[in-house]
């Protein structure tokens, strides 16, 4: 240790941003055109972003926007059903 006690051993920088990722699985109850509906352990916020990946063999990344979520109760337990609209996203070409 190259000092004492009250020097300083690290420096912190006052402006970190990022971003959390966080994965639940979920349970695909029904989809169409512009929406899926999905059966979660976890309560979701409207308007929260996120991607919906679907299992192998035909596994797919979709982007979706949560529209509802609303407490149901399934086999004595309560899960939250989640709307999502899927979401369109634009690919912007570097010119």
């Amino acid at each position: 240790m190259l000092g004492r006690r009250s020097h300083p051993r690290c420096v912190i920088a006052t402006s970190v941003e990022g971003v959390l990722c966080v994965s639940r699985d979920v349970l695909l109850r029904a989809r169409d055109d512009e929406h899926v509906t999905v059966v979660s352990r976890e309560p979701g916020v409207p308007g929260e972003r996120g991607h919906l990946t679907t299992p192998m063999p035909n596994a797919e990344s979709l982007a979706v926007r949560l529209s509802t979520s609303r407490p149901i109760v399934v086999d004595g337990t309560v899960r939250h059903e989640l709307q999502l609209k899927l979401v369109v996203e634009r690919v912007v070409e570097a010119v």
